[in-house]
């Protein structure tokens, strides 16, 4: 049992039980009379008006109910709470957060830890003996954890011992925090239309709030919900501290295009905690010390409730400049103690020094020369049609990563390839970007306008979160004779237009094919600021593996790594974590990263795919206050949502029995003053 408000109670306790207590110490002041027998003031005993002190405390029956009845109150006003428990036949489900930010160790030893704790001792106050009358078991609980994606541990049971097992079995991680995947998962539990209250599914989810929004509706209509906050913040549970963290919340590298040798390293850092920080950033190359920078920041505001921002901090951007023609891995680190460890250290592999080499085949095209060109690309080289047909698709593919040098002519072959109004007739090797063509696959087909089609249409939706249309606005342009595309299901569609899908890509066989239906001379595009964005995404994504922005290989926890080599069957990646490399359609793939750190093949494998560096970089999570109120319904409508702790308030239980109590001391009152 717990209370809310002890110290009023024990003030008005501190004030009143003296003052009850004083009124038997009176005693009356008798004046002395004659009588001729005292047998009928036996009575007179009692005292029954005080006009004077002190007497010695007398046992009285009256005393201890008066003092019951004003326990009775005392712990009425302190608000005392007890853990719910599930009535038999109600539907508990209990979702556990176990993403980055509850690592933190302001509650001893994890919040992660505190929150299995709280949940099971939720499990061990849920009454599952409820049966039905014919005699099966009613009701039950389920366990589902979430971070990033969501898990269902433990299906619905009456079981307590298995339920256990599932909360215990929940492992830590350092990925961001959704909780939209997790009501998904419970949504087909939930029982609309019904009016029985025991039917009712009620959600416990437990977690410091720092949730993020993931683009799904986070309802869930027809579902009781309460929020169990774990850790420091607004609203801080007994025994946490106040939340300090320093964290690195942004890190890149680029290389100039003129001198790719030239290294520029970006990184953000920010304070999330109520002192201000003094620390140095230290900055290494392949385990050396290369630089250390002192940083001083100041305490972060308090977060605003009427606010919509996720975060509040104070943060200070840095940048390092150095020459490295070749491989290493760059680490930035802090040296300030705080409370999550994830977002203290930040890495990448720093590719070698590569200018990239671009093949157009085409058969003349001004716009689309001076937008490749404008991408970076220094070296591209021309083909016709028929001279590309008498190629081998193997000698234009471009040998691995020079090992050092600036020149970047080292490899034969090409990064990309731009078709510019051809089909090839064999699926090229290279990466490749396709205008008003389409490869020999049956994952994308190109289908032409058809004859006298000749009106203009518009770009009617497209996928602005797309790596390649980033930054890219397509509601002012206007194509001619667009054509369609015909995808299956392994392609995935980028843009739209009135005449179906202009857009799309497809990996396959590792090798990555981007499709537009459209001829870029047939529309206003080519005058857009929109089309060198386009082709500068294109192209430094496609000819760089990723590495549109940087110039080295990093991932965030929860991604997905894709790497562009031949690796043999038993390739694994070992790190905070050991991840075994699955090949798949000619694709080496690594499953999600759940854990921050550096990982290193365990094979001989060429930079700069040998180690992998996997970053936090997330505000939301490195914020560590806890939130004291969950908004589930912040973007859809029509749910109830409780944001309380498992615990409720018992005080009318009090009030009751101090009604109770009152109504014995009447009765005991007036017998005794019945003669």
């Amino acid at each position: 049992m717990g209370f809310l408000s002890p110290i009023t109670a024990l003030i008005v306790a501190g004030i009143t039980v003296p003052l009850l207590v004083s009124l038997y110490f009176l005693k009356l002041r008798r004046r002395q009379v004659m009588i001729s027998s005292t047998l009928l003031w036996k009575k007179a005993i009692q005292d029954l008006q005080v006009n004077s002190p002190f007497q010695r405390l007398r046992k009285s029956l009256l005393l201890l109910l008066q003092l019951l009845i004003l326990g009775a109150l005392l712990f009425a006003m302190s608000r005392p709470t007890m853990e719910t428990v599930a009535s038999p036949g109600q539907r508990v489900v209990i979702v556990i957060d176990h993403s980055a930010s509850m690592n933190a160790t302001d509650i001893s030893p994890t919040r992660l830890d505190e929150a299995k704790k709280a949940a099971i001792e939720l499990i061990d106050n849920l009454d599952t003996t409820g049966e039905s009358a014919e005699g099966g078991a009613l009701g039950g609980a389920m366990v589902v954890s979430f971070a990033q994606g969501a898990r269902v541990r433990q299906s619905l049971t009456n079981d307590p011992s298995r339920l256990r097992d599932a909360v215990r079995r929940i492992e830590p991680t350092d990925q961001v925090s959704r909780l939209g995947p997790a009501l998904s998962l419970i949504e087909p539990y939930v029982q609309t239309g019904s009016d029985d209250e025991s039917d009712k599914l009620v959600v416990y989810i437990i977690s410091d709030g720092k949730v993020q929004a993931s683009g799904q509706a986070m309802s869930l209509a027809g579902a009781e919900l309460r929020y169990i906050p774990i850790g420091g913040g607004p609203g801080r549970m007994a025994g946490a501290a106040d939340p300090d963290n320093l964290g690195i919340v942004s890190f890149s590298a680029r290389r100039d295009f003129d001198k790719p040798e030239i290294v520029q390293v970006f990184a953000r850092v920010a304070n999330f905690g109520s002192q201000p920080v003094s620390a140095n950033l230290r900055l290494s190359l392949d385990g050396q010390v290369s630089r250390v920078q002192p940083i001083n920041l100041q305490p972060a505001p308090a977060p605003d409730p009427e606010s919509s921002a996720t975060s509040t901090k104070h943060e200070t951007s840095v940048q390092f400049d150095f020459v490295l023609p070749g491989s290493a891995l760059v680490e930035l680190a802090h040296d300030y103690d705080d409370q999550l460890e994830s977002d203290n250290t930040v890495r990448l592999t720093l590719a070698p020094a590569r200018r990239l080499r671009v093949l157009m085949v085409s058969r003349g095209n001004a716009f689309l020369v001076k937008g490749i060109q404008s991408a970076g690309v220094r070296q591209l080289s021309f083909m016709n049609p028929e001279k590309y047909e008498d190629q081998d698709p193997l000698s234009l593919r471009r040998g691995g990563w020079e090992a050092a040098g600036t020149s970047g002519l080292a490899g034969e072959g090409f990064d990309v390839i731009v078709f510019d109004g051809y089909s090839p007739t064999t699926t090229p090797k290279v990466d490749s970007l396709y205008f008003a063509a389409s490869p020999p696959i049956e994952a994308i087909q190109r289908v032409a306008s058809e004859e006298g089609d000749t009106g203009s249409q518009r770009v009617l939706t497209w996928e602005r979160d797309h790596p390649l249309l980033r930054y890219v606005v397509l509601d002012d342009v206007i194509l001619s004779e667009p054509g369609r595309l015909v995808v299956n299901s392994q392609a995935s569609v980028m843009a739209t237009g009135q005449s179906g899908p202009i857009m799309a890509e497809v990996v396959e066989d590792g090798v990555r094919h981007v499709v537009a239906s459209f001829d870029i001379l047939k529309s206003n595009w080519p005058i857009k600021i929109s089309f060198p964005v386009f082709l500068g995404n294109t192209v430094q994504t496609l000819g760089l593996g990723g590495l549109a922005d940087d110039a080295g290989i990093a991932y965030r926890t929860g991604d997905i790594a894709t790497i562009p080599i031949d690796t043999g069957d038993n390739l694994s990646y070992t790190g905070p974590v050991t991840i075994d490399v699955v090949r798949t359609q000619g694709t080496t793939v690594l499953p999600v990263f759940t854990r921050a750190g550096l990982y290193e093949a365990s094979q001989p494998i060429e930079p700069p795919f040998d180690r992998l560096g996997v970053n936090l970089l997330a505000p939301d999570e490195s914020d560590i206050r806890t939130a004291d109120i969950l908004n589930v319904s912040s973007i859809a409508t029509g749910t109830t949502a409780t944001t309380s702790t498992f615990r409720r308030e018992v005080w009318r239980w009090f009030i009751w029995a101090a009604l109770a109590v009152m109504l014995i001391e009447w009765l005991v009152y007036t017998r005794r003053m019945h003669l």
